[in-house]
């Protein structure tokens, strides 16, 4: 995939689905991050309840109740390691959320109309082959043939084209996929600080210049990198450039996890559809973060400092949310049904190696992805 830079990113998926049990994503995603290497990651999931595509954007540490295919909960592998490790009980992306809502929502809107997914009329002779992408040629979903297009399918496809934010994945293993993520992230990033040794450290305020760790978590008061604490005749030896290049890429990838939620549309328009919509949210969190938009700290100190969230409907999907029915409440209604939705769903990682790194879940047009979209 090119990015706008004209630099070359590679991506690679997994090639298999991650079975639906929480032994298997705590087991399988810890060592895909160690043998890849990944500089970014996405998971595709399916939202069955959902009519839009949406990103998510936190994941929570504790209350997977929800039984997966071996009858088991998160508990043992989740939450209880998580507690131990001393992980804050919700995690953020570290994306700016407004930046990437706003390059995907352009992007979509591009490609729906570049693509024919928006055309009225006769798709005219010789468009396919002129029109070109962010990925190179542009194949309209209609084919090389003049294909009449009506004016209510267009209109479905504006519609099924929603994209937005979320905040609530779902308590089940499409959060507790993210937060395996996002807490390996986590970790890596405290391997490379720990607390100033003084005798008297000031507590941190919100308007420190210090960026706090997530919700719910006990950020030092001041920190300092492991480098800094070395002898400075160690500085210039191979193994002292190889932990410092290690160190930067952990600081910088911290937080550098998203999850695409597709909704459960099986026809081959929206299979299609959700092929470009997927691309075009790799392409806006790419893009974004390499411009050098992050997430607003201030937002952060919202979510640590427990205030209530900002309702914002165009943004944000309130579908399956557990801010509005409480966790209780959401696992309490779970029906066999929905739960069997997710597992057909099963959540899939893919890895993406080079500059940008991916991994990714199963989902609507993820395999059209696979073999055509991502592969260089």
């Amino acid at each position: 995939m090119q990015h706008h830079s004209g630099v070359e990113k590679k991506y690679f998926i997994n090639p298999s689905p991650v079975r639906v049990a929480y032994n298997t994503v705590s087991s399988t995603f810890p060592d895909l991050l160690a043998q890849h290497d990944p500089d970014f990651v996405l998971h595709i999931g399916m939202a069955g309840g959902r009519d839009c595509y949406s990103l998510e954007t936190r994941a929570h540490r504790d209350g997977y109740r929800i039984k997966d295919v071996d009858d088991s909960d998160g508990f043992s592998c989740g939450e209880l390691v998580w507690k131990r490790e001393g992980v804050p009980d919700c995690l953020l992306v570290h994306w700016d959320e407004d930046d990437v809502l706003r390059r995907w929502e352009q992007g979509v809107e591009r490609g729906l109309v570049e693509r024919g997914f928006l055309t009225s009329g006769p798709v005219p002779a010789g468009a396919v082959a002129s029109s070109k992408g962010p990925t190179g040629p542009i194949k309209s979903i209609w084919g090389t043939v003049n294909t009449q297009h009506a004016p209510s399918r267009a209109e479905e496809n504006k519609k099924k084209g929603v994209v937005k934010l979320s905040r609530d994945a779902g308590r089940f293993l499409c959060e507790f996929a993210l937060f395996e993520s996002l807490s390996c992230r986590w970790a890596d990033a405290m391997r490379y600080q720990r607390p100033v040794t003084t005798d008297a450290a000031p507590p941190q305020s919100p308007t420190s210049s210090a960026p706090p760790t997530e919700s719910g978590g006990t950020a030092p008061s001041s920190v300092a990198s492991e480098e800094e604490a070395q002898d400075s005749s160690e500085r210039t030896t191979p193994h002292h450039h190889h932990r410092r290049r290690r160190r930067d890429l952990a600081l910088d990838r911290l937080g550098k996890v998203a999850f695409l939620h597709v909704p459960g549309w099986t026809g081959v328009e929206d299979v299609k559809r959700g092929a470009m919509i997927a691309e075009e949210a790799i392409l806006a969190l790419v893009a974004s973060w390499e411009d050098g938009y992050r997430r607003d700290r201030k937002a952060k100190l919202a979510v640590q400092l427990s205030a209530p969230l900002r309702d914002d409907a165009r943004k944000f999907t309130s579908q399956n949310s557990e801010i509005d029915t409480g966790t209780e409440t959401a696992t309490a209604t779970a029906t066999p049904a929905a739960i069997e939705a997710e597992v057909d769903a099963a959540p899939t990682v893919a890895v993406v190696r080079g500059e940008v790194t991916l991994m990714n879940g199963v989902g609507v047009g993820i395999e059209d992805l696979g073999r055509v979209k991502w592969r260089s």
